[in-house]
């Protein structure tokens, strides 16, 4: 299904098998067209689209910082929308926010949060949030030390099979009229009369031609290198901000929780059920290394168990990891604020000659990635001066749980 030849000629020519790449080409067929192609040099989904916390959420955290609120309120959007598209990909998952006893004077400010969060959910919601007490805490999460807590708060979001979401989005694809190219790297992107010129490396290690007039690059952190190596402008510089996470034996959490660091430093983790498996991430951090191989290292392994085991009276060791794994958030370079604090809003630059266009693609979150998409189909269309809607958010675009290539699963995964 994702093997298709490569064309020798297309109209929209996507880089990328991330959820924003495929993203992109099921929001093209859906609007009723057949001539956009997508190459991915690995398998689809083997980035960071695949190692990430597995929530479709809408960024209760960004809510600090009052220029992020209009990407929360999509991201409500969009959660209600996949909730609704794919049901069996993404569910609602509650979420435990417990406040540390130093922290009583932070009370009010997580109730005004979280009821600004209900309020941007509006009719999007799920159940609002509500506090609980702790002896209710203590019997729903056996071995959680709730003597360090002033109180915990209850409220809900998305989770999904990140890796699943993205070849349910690719198999929607391919069924409405686009085509994919797994193991094909792109090498080289060059001006032509004819638009652009893309020189793809097949697998038998040919080089092979591709002519679009539209290229979108949604290659993530290698999106800046392709263009150097084209001698094109880049139009924005970037950071690769790594996640890292552990993937544990299964203790039976009924609910996610919030567990804030002791060290000080003000990182949040994540303690999650997911898959059968106890799940917990993220850390983050600049990463400037081998973009190929990126990988959790002691000391990013030893924080996260550090942080559960201040919190859990069994505590985890090296031995209960089932997998560890890192993704990359390639994120625009905000020099102005820290990279916990960097903006997770997109941004899209364009490279034009003559009538053809590319579009190089920064940033942007897995839970507005089809929002995202449809942004740059209508930029498409605009170019193209033609007024085809987005139907991605007509579930008769999108095929079955059946029709879906069946994903690993997550302990053969990472």
């Amino acid at each position: 299904m994702f093997d298709a030849p490569l064309p020798t000629h297309t109209r929209v020519l996507i880089l990328g098998g991330g959820i924003h790449g495929v993203g992109v080409l099921h929001d093209w067929v859906s609007r009723g067209y057949q001539d956009a192609h997508l190459i991915e040099k690995n398998t689809l989904g083997s980035a960071t689209s695949s190692k990430s916390t597995k929530l479709i959420h809408g960024g209760l955290r960004y809510l600090e910082q009052l220029r992020e609120m209009g990407m929360v309120f999509e991201a409500l959007r969009e959660r209600s929308l996949l909730l609704h598209v794919a049901p069996d990909l993404v569910h609602p998952v509650e979420l435990l926010f417990p406040l540390l006893q130093k922290e009583w004077t932070s009370t009010w400010k997580i109730q005004i949060g979280l009821t600004l969060y209900d309020r941007l959910a509006g009719r999007a919601g799920l159940a609002p949030h509500k506090k609980i007490p702790l002896d209710q805490v203590k019997k729903r999460m056996p071995g959680l030390r709730v003597d360090k807590f002033s109180s915990v708060f209850s409220f809900w979001d998305g989770q999904t099979d990140d890796l699943g979401l993205v070849y349910r989005v690719a198999a929607s694809s391919v069924q409405n009229g686009g085509s994919i190219s797994q193991h094909h790297r792109v090498e080289r992107i060059t001006p032509s009369a004819k638009g652009w010129c893309v020189q793809v490396r097949t697998p038998s290690g040919a080089l092979q031609e591709i002519q679009a007039q539209y290229v979108v690059n949604c290659l993530g952190p290698w999106a800046n290198t392709l263009l150097l190596d084209s001698n094109l402008p880049v139009p924005y510089q970037a950071i690769n901000n790594k996640g890292a996470h552990l993937l544990c034996r299964d203790i039976g959490l009924t609910a996610g929780l919030f567990l804030p660091s002791l060290q000080g430093d003000g990182r949040i983790v994540f303690a999650l059920p997911w898959e059968g498996y106890t799940l917990v991430g993220t850390t983050e951090s600049l990463y400037e290394d081998n973009l190929d191989d990126v990988h959790i290292d002691a000391q990013e392994t030893q924080y996260l168990l550090s942080v559960w085991n201040a919190y859990f009276r069994t505590p985890f060791t090296k031995t209960d990891l089932i997998r560890t794994f890192a993704g990359l958030r390639w994120l625009p370079l905000d020099a102005k604020h820290s990279i916990s604090k960097t903006s997770r809003e997109h941004v899209v630059g364009e490279t034009r000659i003559g009538d053809s266009l590319l579009l190089t693609l920064y940033g942007g979150k897995l839970t507005t990635y089809r929002s995202l998409s449809e942004k740059i189909g209508n930029r498409l269309m605009q170019e193209a001066g033609e007024n085809k809607p987005s139907r991605t958010q007509d579930p008769k675009v999108w095929v079955s749980k059946e029709r879906t290539p069946q994903v690993p699963p997550p302990a053969d995964r990472f």
